[in-house]
């Protein structure tokens, strides 16, 4: 028995909330919207999702509204998480935290390399108020992004952002939210260094798909959309992948568009992007990940890592029927647009 985790209590909570997340019946009536504010009503009737909303004064809430407020559900699902952890094993879990952070600070410098005002923009932060380790009032103060950098002097972001310029923060963003995440995936990686040998196992077969996938993502987005040199992407490519590791990287970074297509497919031994022509690389990176943790158990902190992942998966869904609602997508083909076949 793991001190550290109370594996038991955990495995049973996790799978009752699965059941209320995923209930194909509330799915449907959520795709049977026409308004946001319907689909709102429904989320916040959930034993779940309606967690989220507690706090929330405003009743009429946009699809930017309401994909923070899902948001925001993540971090406080995270946060219920490390009531079944302790020792190593929380401080696992709290690294998971960063990427609210990422984004978080990400919102912050855009707005500030773009000029525009931070009033209000406390609102959309998503970060955990119990433990993160940022000033997030005093990088409010700051009127430039040199000003934001020098505040995060000392913590896990500032050197990959040292050399960040304000042309950088506004031309770069995707650039930038890598740099970030590098810090993020390495803490990670240490951190699971310090779990038992089962746990490190899950670890590395579960997050190490998630990079794969991220730098998937990362690289398709960059040939096919941005005129990023190969070396460039390359650079900013993520490690520690259970598949892609360093020369198969190499590799996607500097072929064609059809080559890095045709090299996926050789690398997983499955035609992921196969329905790139029809859906978006977000949800066929999505649903490639929901396949893989919703055929996979584990006895391990894996199945604590597999419903955050699942968590991100959700919330990309339910703000895809946002947008199906607003643009009135017909049901039926907002369906293809899901990670999570109905």
């Amino acid at each position: 028995m793991n001190p550290n985790m109370a594996y038991y209590a955990l495995a049973t909570k996790i799978a009752t909330k699965k059941g209320r997340l995923l209930n194909k019946d509330d799915w449907n009536k959520y795709l049977d919207c026409n308004t946001v504010e319907q689909l709102t009503n429904l989320l916040k009737s959930n034993t779940e999702y309606g967690k989220a909303f507690k706090e929330v004064l405003n009743v009429n809430l946009d699809r930017e509204d309401l994909e923070t407020v899902l948001l925001q559900f993540k971090t406080l699902e995270i946060e219920n998480l490390l009531h079944y952890f302790s020792g190593p094993y929380k401080e696992f879990i709290k690294t998971v935290l960063m990427e609210a952070e990422i984004k978080d600070l990400s919102l912050i410098l855009r707005k500030i390399a773009r000029k525009e005002s931070l009033e209000g923009i406390g609102n959309r932060f998503i970060h955990s108020k119990i433990y993160s380790n940022l000033n997030f009032e005093s990088i409010l103060s700051s009127s430039s992004v040199e000003q934001v950098i020098s505040k995060l002097k000392g913590t896990t972001y500032f050197s990959g952002l040292s050399n960040l310029s304000n042309e950088d923060a506004v031309k770069r963003e995707f650039h930038i939210e890598m740099k970030m995440y590098m810090a993020l995936y390495k803490d990670l990686l240490e951190k699971a260094e310090k779990l038992k040998k089962e746990d490190q196992k899950g670890v590395r077969e579960i997050v190490g798909l998630k990079i794969d996938l991220l730098n998937i993502q990362w690289i398709y987005r960059a040939k096919k959309y941005y005129e990023i040199s190969p070396e460039e992407i390359f650079i900013y490519s993520l490690t520690g992948g259970t598949t892609l590791g360093y020369n198969r990287l190499k590799k996607l970074c500097f072929a064609t568009l059809d080559e890095f297509i045709q090299l996926i497919k050789d690398f997983l031994r499955k035609d992921i992007l196969k329905d790139l022509n029809d859906a978006d690389i977000n949800v066929v990176i999505d649903t490639y990940m929901l396949n893989y943790i919703s055929k996979n158990s584990y006895n391990n902190i894996g199945t604590a890592l597999s419903f955050i992942y699942m968590l991100d998966i959700i919330i990309n869904d339910l703000t895809s029927i946002t947008e199906g609602i607003l643009y009135k997508v017909p049901k039926e083909k907002l369906k293809g647009y899901l990670a999570y076949k109905i």
